[in-house]
């Protein structure tokens, strides 16, 4: 239907001709922080016609990078102006339609994908870029999964500490993910490449390309997003080696990070790695699972709820994890106590040890230690400690556990951990006294 209606083209302002052919074919328009397409469709001797119809700017993205055709764009807006212009840019005819009852004449062909390279000045140029980069985490983030990290320590709400963050967590998955990709190598091309320095040289620049990316961050209990890239793998030559880095990643999280493993998959898992192979890959996150002041969960990208990992069942860790298996039952059967020695030494003496059988000890349940700077310098924790620090720390026996309770400056702090292991629980309080430090 024709109308009247006066229209002002002049007020809209020109962001740049996209086609250009003699004369602007389709340009981009904005008026009030709107998106706009005006599209030449026919001509006369007298006059133009055009259509004016608006986009989303993310419409405008997907045409230029060949994702959406310009009919697709047309057939989806809700109206569509059809405008006559004479050639002194006057507008002598408006006529407003839906897009299902245009001309056929006036739509573009159904492949009308445009080949834009803008030039750097183009308004385009930097915005493409940003658009694809966008585009690329979103792909990313499809198939990703979610590793949530949280302490069981409310302390300090649902915060974790940089150095808990970094000791615990995110050092033990790397190491087991760096000791899978390597494992995982060499038996896929072990037999196909020699012993060389080339296969070194290529199992690093694989390393690189098939290490799993970082989509998304979530504050609280740590929540880390990852996915394996199967786009960038710029550094790969060989196609066998390129599709094998694609899907390493997904392998690894099917395989160690599986949330339920079942006896067909304990039976590969025992049958297709050695005892050594599985403690390289497996140990790490058991040491994170295990560990009684943190959890550690996994999720799909599509799901909400988190699950425990498999390997947190002790029933199938003891069986992939065969070295540690040793050493626990070994622990069990231990009737471990503390005790208080007494001793005399020659006060010029530098010896470093001393001999059991020349002390006095009494058995206790429970006993106390300092922490001095030298224990934190120990830990490589030097930044910020004072070298007169001294921090009493208290033992208590629980059997078959040890309680670790420090007190500095009337704060309090716990360390639970297995009976045998009591340096790693001295390396546990000085990582909380330290994170506080520097958080205060």
């Amino acid at each position: 239907m024709k109308t009247n209606l006066h229209f002002d083209l002049s007020k809209f302002e020109k962001i740049e001709d996209i086609i250009y052919f003699d004369e602007p074919i389709l340009t981009h328009l904005r008026l009030n922080e709107k998106d706009y397409f005006l599209y030449l469709v026919d001509g006369s001797d007298n006059s133009d016609i055009f259509l004016l119809f608006q986009v989303d700017e993310d419409l405008v993205f997907e045409y230029l990078t060949k994702n959406k055709s310009l009919k697709e764009i047309i057939e989806s807006t809700n109206i569509v102006s059809i405008l006559e212009k004479d050639f002194e840019g006057n507008i002598i005819d408006t006529t407003i339609v839906l897009p299902d009852v245009l001309p056929e004449d006036y739509l573009p062909a159904s492949n009308s994908f445009l080949e834009f390279n803008p030039i750097e000045s183009s308004y385009y140029y930097e915005k493409i870029n940003e658009y694809n980069r966008k585009l690329y985490l979103l792909d990313l983030r499809k198939n990703s999964f979610y590793l949530k990290f949280s302490t069981t320590n409310r302390k300090f709400g649902d915060t974790i500490g940089l150095r808990e963050l970094t000791n615990t967590m995110l050092k033990n998955v790397s190491q087991s993910y760096k000791n899978f990709i390597e494992i995982d190598f060499e038996k896929k091309f072990g037999e196909i490449i020699p012993i060389d320095a080339d296969r070194d040289s290529m199992l690093k620049k694989v390393s690189a390309d098939a290490d799993l990316r970082m989509v998304d961050l979530k504050y609280g209990s740590f929540e880390i997003g990852l996915a394996s890239d199967k786009l960038m793998k710029t550094n790969i030559e060989f196609k066998e080696v390129k599709e094998w880095a694609d899907t390493v990643g997904d392998e690894y999280k099917r395989i160690v990070l599986d949330e339920n493993i079942n006896d067909n998959e304990l039976e590969s898992i025992l049958n297709n790695y050695s005892e050594e192979e599985r403690v390289k890959i497996f140990e790490p996150i058991a040491k994170i699972v295990d560990n009684p002041n943190y959890d550690l969960k996994i999720r799909d990208t599509k799901e909400k709820k988190y699950h425990n990992l498999g390997i947190k069942n002790k029933e199938i860790s003891n069986k992939i994890i065969v070295k540690n298996k040793v050493i626990r039952e070994q622990v069990s059967e231990k009737d471990l106590e503390l005790i208080n020695v007494t001793t005399i030494i020659d006060k010029n003496t530098h010896k470093k040890t001393i001999n059991l059988e020349h002390t006095l000890f009494n058995t206790v349940q429970e006993t106390d230690y300092k922490l001095t700077y030298q224990d934190f310098k120990k830990y490589g924790y030097v930044d910020g400690i004072d070298e007169n620090i001294e921090v009493k720390l208290h033992i208590e026996n629980q059997g078959k556990s040890i309680k670790l309770i420090a007190d500095y400056e009337g704060e309090k702090f716990e360390v639970n951990i297995e009976s045998d292991k009591i340096d790693e629980g001295i390396r546990s309080m000085t990582d909380k006294i330290y994170e506080y430090i520097l958080n205060k």
